[in-house]
């Protein structure tokens, strides 16, 4: 019997499991920032479910934070402009001395240069009461404009919570990604392990036709797996602090995932027209640009009627007091300092100028202009739906091929280790049959990882949260 391996049959599937390994530690390196590990003593551990981790995940989120600020901020815009609908007050007092008068606009013993002649203290007060009537609808188109933005920034934030959510599934699933294949793994080497020993006490026994060059590839598997698991352990703290750092969680507070193994999620794939028409209603971008177009048009409409007036109603009171001055009787007497007076009256104010028909052009322009912008993104975001649809569908296929190699990989390294222990089988084909298996189960679930990504990033494109089922 030939126990040398042919040179095409070596180290079969080792270059294929090294680049499954690699794939599996790029998103932890795009993801997260290695940090120094901080030594808490008796940390506490919560133990999250994937629905937990989101919902951590957006409450703590400083950007989200920021974008509800903005929507505050845009409520408060909105709020300003139907001010414009309410009365408008206006108050003014003052206090401060004043040299005495005496006497009439005929006649008086005091001088006009006696500023400093017995001086006494006057107040003087003015209120101003203007309530708009109409302005043709000038603030209605104000108050439009700015309730349309604010539903615009509503848009905004929950298109930066869905990718948020993106983001924290797919973290989630490299997080059991990364404990799977380090099970895989280490269950290998354990195997590598066992075999070795075996050989040796094959080799001491000199029995069987094993070789040393058998023992040799027995003891490089074994290695490589060992120096797998260190890779993999890295990758494992990696995206660990990456998903951590998204929940912003206390100092002295760490997580556990609720799940032990990644598993695919469960979704009933429809036709792509379905997801592409719950795009048009759910999606963020879609509601953001409908919005922002409404609130250019409602700018737009504000500004032609710069041309109209705008009539409002004002009423007045005034008053003013200083007892050392003897107050005048004659209505023609200017009095500045001891008077009563007031009334209602109806006003007009209308203001023109040439840079009206030039903002009217600009506010069009804009109109226009996202009109346009719209067109192009409504093409754009339902090719990325059926970008997004076709990846699940592939994925999916791909996954069932994954399930089926998984399966005889399984099958075949048991048998061929069972076969070696019993001095049955060759070292070849139990170095073979391990390097299978363990391809075939990290290519499975990897495969998980990708469908479920890819479930997620559809979930993200057609605003649809509830597009997969656990």
């Amino acid at each position: 019997m030939n126990n040398v391996t042919p040179a095409r049959n070596r180290g079969r599937g080792c270059p294929l499991l090294l680049v499954v390994l690699l794939t599996l530690l790029l998103p932890a390196a795009g993801h997260a920032e290695a940090s120094p590990d901080t030594d808490v003593p008796q940390p506490r551990v919560l133990t999250l479910t994937l629905d937990e981790i989101v919902r951590m995940g957006v409450e703590a989120s400083p950007k989200l934070w920021a974008q509800r600020y903005v929507i505050q901020a845009a409520e408060a815009q909105w709020k300003q402009a139907r001010a414009g609908l309410y009365p408008r007050l206006e108050y003014l007092q003052i206090f401060g001395p004043v040299n005495r008068a005496r006497g009439n606009p005929l006649f008086s013993p005091d001088e006009r240069t006696d500023l400093l002649n017995d001086l006494g203290v006057f107040t003087r007060l003015e209120l101003i009461v203007n309530q708009p009537l109409t302005t043709f609808g000038r603030i209605r188109s104000h108050m439009e404009a700015a309730e349309q933005g604010l539903e615009a920034k509503k848009a905004s934030f929950e298109r930066f919570r869905l990718d948020l959510v993106q983001t924290l599934k797919e973290l989630y699933y490299t997080v059991l990604l990364n404990e799977d294949i380090y099970r895989i793994v280490s269950d290998t080497e354990e195997q590598f392990a066992k075999a070795v020993e075996k050989a040796e006490q094959f080799l001491a026994d000199d029995a069987g036709t094993l070789t040393q060059q058998d023992m040799l590839k027995l003891r490089y598997g074994l290695a490589r797996s060992s120096g797998q698991l260190v890779e993999i352990r890295k990758g494992r703290k990696l995206v660990h602090a990456a998903l951590k750092r998204l929940l912003y969680l206390p100092e002295g507070e760490d997580f556990t995932l609720a799940e032990q193994h990644l598993s695919p999620v469960t979704i009933d794939l429809k036709e792509l027209s379905h997801y592409q028409e719950t795009a048009t209603r759910l999606r963020p971008e879609f509601r953001e640009l409908d919005r922002g177009i409404l609130a250019r048009k409602a700018e737009l409409r504000a500004a032609r009627k710069e041309y109209f007036p705008a009539l409002f109603v004002s009423g007045i009171f005034r008053y003013a007091v200083a007892p050392n001055r003897d107050e005048q009787e004659n209505p023609f007497a200017v009095e500045d300092f001891n008077y009563l007076n007031g009334g209602l009256f109806l006003g007009c104010r209308l203001a023109l100028d040439f840079g009206i028909p030039q903002r009217i052009a600009e506010k069009r322009a804009e109109v226009f202009t996202l009109l346009q912008e719209q067109r192009d993104a409504v093409s754009g975001m339902l090719l990325e739906v059926e970008k997004a649809y076709r990846e699940v569908v592939e994925k999916q296929e791909r996954l069932a091929f994954a399930r089926d190699s998984r399966k005889n990989g399984r099958a075949l390294a048991a048998l061929s280790g069972a076969s070696f222990h019993l001095g049955l089988g060759e070292a070849r084909d139990t170095f073979e049959a391990f390097g299978i298996y363990t391809e075939a189960a990290a290519m499975y679930y990897m495969a998980v990882k990708e469908f479920n990504v890819a479930v997620a990033e559809l979930a993200r494109v057609t605003g649809n949260p509830f597009l997969e089922e656990r």
